[in-house]
């Protein structure tokens, strides 16, 4: 799932440096939000070119340390509606009639630089600003600032298809809930119904117990809980 996951990255990435992403796929990112009322948000984690980006600079970043920075649960909690109070201004904006001066829409900015046309000096500092945080810590811009993906979150809130966790297959080992860009606590859900995820499957591809996780109909009257594992299953 990965390896397709990444190779329609490439793709996009490809399309939008031949100019062809405003033409050929934007138009096609509405039925998208069809697919998140289903099955959660697929843009940002497959489509996104500027999602893309900051992966690949995550990855690098990983080759230059161990161990990524993330903020603690109780921190994230609060800092991932920061995005929504970034919506609210640049609606605020809109509605005053001066919605083109929005030098820190930094997802518009990247697709503006990427199609050639002129952008703000500071639209592009800010831009960079977020890429070279990407190096520290897994996607910040979608994470804390990114307003396009808003709405196929929202979306997702509906899904029937989602990731599942078995308790009983679970190890408690909390590698899916290490490997999730989003900062999700998947190891602490049978059903993640976060709007933050992005149905990147890297808890998946984490989770060294095949049948502990996987992808499928939501459990509507499954509750939500930690798995309770023996300390000697841990140890094996």
């Amino acid at each position: 799932m990965q390896y397709f996951r990444h190779a329609v990255q490439i793709i996009i990435l490809v399309l939008l440096g031949a100019g062809l992403y405003t033409s050929v796929v934007r138009p096609k990112t509405l039925w998208l939000l069809g697919v998140a009322l289903l099955a959660g948000n697929y843009f940002c984690g497959w489509v996104c070119p500027f999602g893309t980006v900051q992966e690949i600079c995550s990855k690098i970043g990983s080759l230059l340390m161990k161990k990524k920075y993330r903020l603690p649960p109780a921190i994230q909690r609060y800092a991932q509606f920061f995005r929504y109070l970034v919506m609210l201004a640049l609606l605020l904006l809109a509605a005053q009639g001066i919605s083109g001066a929005m030098p820190f829409d930094a997802y518009r900015t990247f697709m503006g630089a990427a199609g050639g046309r002129a952008v703000q000096t500071a639209a592009l500092a800010i831009m960079g600003g977020f890429l070279l945080i990407s190096l520290f810590c897994e996607r910040p811009y979608c994470n804390y600032a990114c307003t396009e993906g808003i709405r196929f979150c929202l979306a997702s809130l509906t899904r029937l298809v989602t990731i599942k966790r078995d308790p009983k297959n679970c190890i408690n080992c909390k590698r899916c809930s290490q490997a999730c860009p989003k900062n999700i606590a998947v190891a602490e859900s049978e059903n993640v119904r976060n709007p933050q995820c992005i149905n990147c499957f890297q808890c998946i591809a984490a989770c060294p117990v095949p049948a502990a996780l996987s992808y499928g109909r939501v459990e509507l009257f499954g509750a939500r809980k930690t798995a309770t594992v023996p300390d000697e299953q841990l140890t094996k």
